[in-house]
């Protein structure tokens, strides 16, 4: 090491990519403390999307995010060919609930996967406000997101996940919800998936330790790598869309034929 310190007088960017990361069930845990934290944590609420607060005391802004993402979702339909409605949404990660009122007037059942019950709790207040019943919230251990499987009573219409992948403890986890998905999924099912992209920019690296400092930006992919790791976890991509500003790819997936 060249004189000036050694090893500590790198700069924290440096540090991150040299340093040893922290073991995955560490961080794994650290992810479920951190989202669970929106029952008492403002600023986590602020992040998990809750009606009221934060960002979201603005209303109109809370209701933009699922509008939003049911426009895309019709633009996934169009673009697989699917004539039948969906009917049958889950979603990983439902936060404060914005997509999933979106979705209700059009679905009838919406199952809402977290590691955060108070997380789900908030999805369920902001459904029974508007009166939709078809709500299944299940609420897994964090180290384990195959547990699913065995949960989700019938094959759903449409994956949906968005601002979440980019909170995962680590991009292997990503990998394992992503053939998770797959396998909720019925015939012609379709998927809607929004990762942080990796564009060389430290701050959209992914980090391996100190989750509660990174947890904004924990993980992230290249754009091509993550087209890949759909089609490995058993989905055909047809598109993906980015959003520079914020480093945001949003993929349109159709679950291949088994």
């Amino acid at each position: 090491m060249s004189r000036g310190g050694g090893i500590a007088a790198l700069p924290r960017r440096v540090l991150d990519r040299l340093g040893p990361g922290e073991p995955e069930a560490k961080l794994v845990r650290d992810a479920a403390e951190y989202w669970s934290s929106s029952a008492v944590d403002p600023a986590i609420r602020d992040l998990s999307h809750w009606k009221g607060h934060g960002r979201f005391a603005d209303q109109a802004r809370w209701r933009a995010i699922g509008e939003k993402h049911l426009r895309l979702a019709r633009r996934l339909t169009r673009l697989a060919g699917r004539d039948a409605p969906i009917l049958r949404v889950a979603e990983w990660g439902p936060g404060g609930g914005s997509n999933a009122v979106a979705f209700a007037p059009s679905v009838e059942r919406f199952v809402g996967v977290d590691i955060s019950r108070p997380n789900l709790d908030e999805c369920a207040s902001r459904l029974a406000e508007v009166a939709f019943g078809g709500f299944l919230p299940l609420c897994i251990e964090a180290g384990n997101p195959e547990s699913v499987a065995a949960l989700v009573p019938e094959p759903c219409d449409l994956f949906l996940s968005t601002a979440v992948f980019q909170h995962f403890p680590s991009r292997d986890y990503g990998v394992r919800v992503m053939r998770v998905a797959a396998g909720l999924l019925g015939p012609q099912g379709v998927g809607l998936v929004q990762i942080r992209y990796d564009d060389g920019n430290p701050s959209y690296r992914s980090r391996r330790r100190d989750y509660e400092r990174n947890a904004i930006a924990f993980t992230s992919y290249r754009v091509d790598e993550f087209w890949r790791i759909a089609q490995g976890a058993g989905f055909e991509p047809l598109a993906v869309t980015l959003e520079p500003d914020v480093n945001y790819a949003y993929y349109f997936l159709l679950r291949r034929a088994r």
